[in-house]
């Protein structure tokens, strides 16, 4: 996505009388959200929704500041949106903009499946994009099998399906071990709809993970690189009692943005502070009770989300 302002300029030169363009009443720009500096020549509302951290295509520092600018812009309009589909990238934008952003879940609900267990299906472990724990994982969840003497049937998610597979596959496992790779993925959103139940650390486990060994590497984007650092390219607005969510090398910067992922946000979700727990909660977990409370969630969910997005077209404005 271009930064180049004389092209920006040409594209609105180019589309300003175009017949089609001058039907449309709202631009949403979601992946990434710096596309909608493009469109904010036209004077049309802008439905801004982040599902990632929001600086993508925007890193150098001059970039960066330059959008939050015009994110401040846009924000300043009532009828416009500026959203996260997950709570740390609202978070995360007004950290350094002090726009309050809302968050706009995604829905999902394209799988139309729910959760039907079949008998001697294994649980599944999600993949992990830390190639280095998935050894340090298995040698501590095979300890803990052994030392309680606990019996249960896992594997790994390409190792079950090394191709395509269906939600409906999934659907029929017992349950997901999640070490989460990002604080907020595609995948996830599906698995909760499927009213699968999910297993994740705690949030003090997977903050020491994340320390000692970079778990969710793709929570920053040099993280992504291999490149972490201990702080932002850019300063906060918030003040100086608000961590840098960029700083790989604080254990409390880290715990404090972590619990603004989504597993820590939707309620349901299975926590284990060690792979022994972990363990016993595979073998004890009332599953089938989990999974209709997860379904009373979504159904909620659902209701609200077309409330928010009634809401939101509601007011805007035609051309």
């Amino acid at each position: 996505m271009s930064t180049d302002s004389k092209l920006h300029k040409q594209f609105y030169e180019a589309y300003k009388n175009d017949s089609e363009m001058n039907q449309v009443n709202v631009f949403m720009c979601f992946h990434p959200i710096a596309m909608c500096e493009v469109f904010m020549p036209f004077n049309r509302t802008l439905i801004v929704i982040a599902s990632t951290r929001y600086e993508l295509a925007r890193f150098s520092k001059e970039d960066w500041t330059k959008l939050n600018k015009n994110l401040q812009i846009i924000a300043s309009n009532p009828r416009n949106v500026i959203a996260g589909n997950n709570l740390y990238d609202a978070e995360y934008i007004r950290y350094f903009t002090g726009i309050k952003t809302i968050v706009l879940s995604s829905l999902c609900a394209y799988t139309k499946v729910s959760y039907k267990p079949v008998i001697r299906k294994p649980f599944i472990i999600a993949n992990m994009n830390a190639k280095n724990f998935r050894s340090k994982f298995m040698s501590l969840l095979t300890d803990s099998f052994q030392r309680l003497k606990i019996s249960v049937r896992i594997g790994h998610l390409r190792d079950i399906y090394k191709g395509h597979y269906r939600y409906i596959q999934l659907a029929r496992h017992p349950g997901i071990i999640h070490i989460p790779y990002q604080v907020s993925i595609m995948s996830l959103f599906e698995h909760y709809r499927m009213n699968i139940p999910l297993f994740f650390p705690s949030l003090d486990l997977l903050t020491e993970w994340h320390y000692t060994y970079r778990v969710v590497n793709e929570r920053t984007w040099d993280g992504i690189s291999g490149h972490i650092k201990n702080a932002s390219r850019i300063s906060g607005v918030l003040g100086p009692d608000i961590p840098d969510p960029n700083n790989e090398f604080d254990r409390d910067a880290i715990r404090y943005w972590l619990k603004f992922s989504d597993f820590y946000q939707w309620p349901h979700i299975i926590y284990f502070n060690s792979t022994d727990e972990l363990v016993i909660k595979l073998k004890t977990t009332n599953l089938t009770e989990v999974s209709s409370n997860m379904k009373v969630y979504n159904a909620n969910l659902t209701k609200n989300l077309f409330e928010q997005w009634r809401q939101i077209l509601q007011r805007t404005s035609p051309l």
